[in-house]
């Protein structure tokens, strides 16, 4: 006969599955019988008594899903004599070898020096299989394929027999449409190689099957993923890159509870105590709950009992108050069909994610093994994160709907990877700029997000040949219109970049020439602009002390125009000031060296359009991204980047409006 140690000393009886998945047990090892104990209140159940159970993904594409099992019940002593419990096992049959698999539990999880628990005649106690915040776990993990049963085995030292009991399991789907629910937090509001990120596995007792869910972001300078932005400490809640992130319904329903103005924990753990600044919303099945806000961030008008909120709706956002060591939401949902918050802790479900193990995910790599998640919760193993990327689309380089993405000084070598990285996630360039250091080319871009998903047609190192055809075949033939058109030299031969966009509606006239000589560029110009036409760009290079100007025109409304296409770096400031006192706004420029001096073409509308203008003309790379960060941090869009050598080394002007 097969035995299964526990512990020394301790003998249980092997389990077989018979047919209708019960468990039964070989013959009895001592005639003595087991205790007289009751077991009631086992929670989470059906109807039927079986046992809920959180299916969990799988922590990468490669992986096998898991689940978690935590089971709370009340154990009652109808003997007339104390009882004492030293040991209690859950004990399942592994579907891939049909062996047993025994998990012998901690007595209790909150004191490691408690192995036995008393109690009286008539007495009852409850206990519930959980984990102590990672540091005791006695949760139930089960591999796929997950088993179909599960028997609970309590061991006390007056009886040489034990008590078990026996319950189906069966996965938890939430009672909502779909059986699960959308992504608290919104992909819109991550920054580049940001994520959110959390796991299956809170702590104990009724929070057991919530989630604490952070943000983490590649921190390039440490190498690491951090929840902190770089070149901070932690010691403020700004600090971290979730605080102030918005928190959105999960699911339609009404408030059933909230509450606001619990101060923050700053880090002295003062501001309050519990889930801080919450909402509590009802489906008519299930409750679910928003903690740790920031105090004066819930929405006003959903600040009453009753109010209807819809699936999507901004809750509030992400903060530290409350029982809340570093900013973060606690969610939570409860079997509540009454609303009156009494019901017992249930598994989230999630659907319409992707997730991957933060382990695996050693850099950003939208086109690493991520997992899409259907109707599973987060996985568990040995409290080891997963990054979440919460959309239904693959996961992507960027997130969607960025106000602009701009690079700037990418190597030619590299610049087809960072183009297909933007473009892939459905961004598509407004702007293109190519220059030398050096010798070597480089290219500036901005990116803005394709919501209208326009056909956009781009090319670079292109011939003046190779122009020409493209405008033909796109401009002439197919509809389109350019964009943008930058002329370089590249180890000293004349090259094209150029952007084509098709939008409804784009039937207006648009002339352009490329690579002429000054004189032939002012006669066109002379010749488009009797017409009403004015110059959107001119671009211009030198190569071999020859000027090759390259330009389109259109019809726009800008009242007055100034166009100035050989401008020193003093004349290019004057002209600039003087523009600002004329309320002129600068629509465009381009730099490039003739003769060992950098020039610039730039082009002053009277009337553009823009508002907030502000520009830089000679930045280094890092004044630059600086500038940058300020700029469209405070709502501005870059509109021009132009670069250019000098001193062997890279500069940079540009202007941002609104």
């Amino acid at each position: 006969m097969k035995t299964i140690f526990l512990a020394p000393l301790l003998l249980l009886p092997v389990l077989i599955a018979t047919h209708n998945q019960t468990l039964g047990f070989l013959d009895e090892l001592t005639p003595a019988a087991a205790p007289n104990v009751a077991i009631s209140g086992v929670t989470p159940v059906d109807e039927a008594n079986n046992l809920y159970y959180i299916s969990c993904a799988p922590r990468t594409s490669n992986a096998q899903a898991s689940a978690q099992l935590s089971v709370k019940f009340k154990i009652k002593n109808n003997e007339n004599k104390p009882l004492t419990l030293n040991n209690i096992a859950f004990v399942y049959i592994n579907n891939l070898n049909g062996q047993p698999v025994v998990k012998k539990m901690v007595m209790d999880i909150n004191d490691a020096s408690v192995t036995t628990l008393n109690i009286l005649p008539g007495d009852s106690i409850t206990w519930q299989n959980s984990r102590d915040y990672h540091q005791v776990d006695n949760a139930l993990l089960m591999e796929s394929p997950i088993p179909t049963f599960v028997t609970i085995i309590l061991n006390f030292n007056e009886y040489s027999k034990p008590f078990s009991f026996t319950r189906n399991l069966r996965k938890y789907d939430n009672k909502v449409t779909g059986g699960a629910y959308s992504f608290p937090g919104k992909e819109t509001e991550l920054g580049i190689n940001e994520y959110w990120y959390g796991y299956c596995g809170h702590g104990g007792g009724s929070q057991f099957y919530a989630y604490d869910l952070k943000t983490v972001g590649w921190d390039s300078e440490k190498n690491k993923w951090s929840v902190l932005f770089p070149g901070t400490d932690g010691s403020k809640n700004e600090h971290y890159r979730g605080y102030g992130k918005s928190v959105v319904s999960i699911a339609d329903g009404v408030v059933v509870n909230f509450k606001d103005g619990v101060i923050e924990n700053d880090g002295d753990q003062g501001g309050g105590s519990g889930g801080g600044n919450w909402f509590k919303i009802n489906n008519g099945k299930e409750t679910i709950i928003y903690m740790h806000m920031q105090p004066g961030s819930l929405t006003k008008s959903l600040m009453k009992v009753g109010a209807k909120v819809n699936k999507g709706d901004k809750l509030g956002l992400v903060g530290n108050a409350g029982s809340s060591s570093e900013p973060h939401l606690h969610l939570q949902a409860i079997d509540d069909a009454d609303g009156d918050e009494s019901g017992v802790t249930v598994p989230i479900n999630f659907s319409g994610i992707h997730i991957i193990d933060k382990d695996v995910l050693t850099e950003p790599n939208p086109n690493a093994a991520w997992e899409k998640v259907v109707k599973q919760g987060l996985p568990y193993q040995s409290g080891r994160r997963c990054v979440i990327w919460p959309s239904a689309s693959k996961p992507c380089w960027y997130p969607k709907n960025l106000s602009e993405l701009s690079h700037h000084a990418i190597p030619e070598n590299a610049y087809q990877a960072d183009f297909d990285k933007m473009a892939g996630c459905n961004y598509y360039p407004v702007w293109v700029d190519a220059y030398d250091v050096n010798g070597k080319t480089y290219f500036n871009t901005i990116f803005r997000y394709n919501a209208n998903n326009y056909p956009v047609h781009v090319r670079h190192n292109m011939s003046a040949s190779n122009y020409q055809s493209e405008y033909n075949t796109y401009v002439m033939s197919k509809g389109y219109r350019l964009l943008q058109l930058d002329s370089y030299h590249d180890a000293g031969i004349l090259k094209f970049a150029a952007i084509f966009i098709k939008k409804p509606g784009q039937s207006f006239a648009q002339p352009a020439y490329h690579a002429v000589t000054p004189q032939t560029h002012q006669d066109f110009f002379e010749k488009f602009t009797k017409q009403g036409l004015v110059p959107v760009n001119v671009t211009v290079t030198s190569l071999n002390g020859k000027l090759f100007y390259s330009a389109f025109y259109e019809k726009r409304s800008v009242g007055g125009m100034i166009l100035k296409s050989f401008l020193t770096q003093q004349e290019y400031q004057d002209l600039f000031d003087e523009m600002a006192v004329k309320r002129f706004e600068q629509a465009y420029i381009n730099a490039y060296t003739h003769n060992d001096q950098t020039r610039f073409s730039a082009i002053f509308y009277q009337n553009s359009g823009q508002q907030s203008l502000t520009a830089t003309r000679k930045s280094s790379s890092a004044n630059y991204h600086d500038k940058w960060e300020a700029n469209t941090g405070n709502g501005l869009l870059t509109q021009c980047v132009t670069g250019y050598d000098e001193g062997g080394k890279h500069w940079f002007a540009a202007h941002w409006s609104k």
